[in-house]
C-alpha cells in the first residue's frame, strides 16, 4: 500500500510538471482565427460595414473583459463599454517567434475602434495592446484612424505607422462653417517585446508615404 501511494503521488507530480511546461491558451485565445504572417498589412475602418456583425467571431464581454487587464482597456473606455460594446476577433498572426498579436474589433453604437492585442507565448498571457484603427467623434467632427503594420526601419521586426486624420466643422460669426482636415502620423517601432513610440523628424514624410483612406 505505502508504494501505490507513492506511485500516486509521483504521477501527479508529473502531472502538474506537464502543465507546467505546456500550459493551455486562455479561452480569449481560441476565438482568434490564425493567419500567416506577411510582410506589410494596413488596418483600417470600415465606415459602410459599421453594423455588421458576425456571430462566429463575437466574443463574449463577460470574457473579453475579464481576462485583459484594465490596464489595457484604460485608453480604450470611449468605446470599450462592457454593457454595450460588441467585440469580435478578427485573426491572430505571429510578430515574433515568441509574440503573437490578435485583431480584435470593438463597436459601440457608431463608434469603430481596432486594437492588437500582444499575446506573449512564454507567459501565455496577453501583455499589451495598441490602437491600429478607428472611427470615433461626433457632429462637430470625427477622428479617423489608420495604420500599416511593415519593416519600416529594416531591422528585421515590422513597425507600426500610425495614422491620424482630424476633420472639424468650425463655426463662423456669419453662421457658416469651416470644413477642415488635419492629417498627421506615429511612428511606433519594434522594441522588446513591444511597440515604442520613436521621435519623427518629418511627420508629413510618413503621411505621404503611408497613406490611408479617407471620408471627406
Amino acid at each position: 500500500m505505502p508504494r501505490t501511494i507513492f506511485f500516486l503521488v509521483l504521477l501527479a507530480g508529473l502531472f502538474q510538471l506537464v502543465a507546467c511546461v505546456h500550459p493551455s491558451h486562455p479561452p480569449l485565445w481560441d476565438y482568434f482565427r490564425p493567419v500567416a504572417a506577411v510582410d506589410t498589412l494596413v488596418f483600417e475602418v470600415e465606415q459602410e460595414d459599421e453594423h455588421a456583425e458576425a456571430a462566429n467571431d463575437t466574443i463574449p464581454n463577460a470574457l473579453f473583459f475579464s481576462v485583459l487587464d484594465s490596464a489595457l482597456l484604460s485608453e480604450i473606455s470611449h468605446v470599450a463599454d462592457s454593457g454595450s460594446a460588441v467585440v469580435l476577433a478578427r485573426r491572430r498572426f505571429p510578430l515574433t517567434d515568441e509574440v503573437e498579436a490578435c485583431l480584435v474589433d470593438i463597436r459601440q453604437f457608431w463608434f469603430q475602434h481596432q486594437s492588437l492585442l500582444l499575446f506573449d507565448r512564454r507567459k501565455q498571457a496577453f501583455t499589451g495592446r495598441v490602437t491600429v484603427a478607428e472611427w470615433y467623434g461626433g457632429d462637430g467632427g470625427q477622428d479617423l484612424t489608420g495604420s500599416w503594420l511593415v519593416d519600416h526601419d529594416g531591422d528585421g521586426h515590422r513597425d507600426l505607422i500610425r495614422r491620424e486624420i482630424q476633420h472639424t466643422l468650425r463655426p463662423t460669426d456669419d453662421g457658416e462653417a469651416i470644413d477642415e482636415t488635419y492629417e498627421s502620423a506615429v511612428l511606433l517601432a519594434w522594441r522588446q517585446d513591444r511597440f515604442v513610440e520613436q521621435p519623427l523628424s518629418d511627420t508629413m514624410l510618413l503621411v505621404k508615404r503611408y497613406p490611408i483612406r479617407s471620408y471627406w
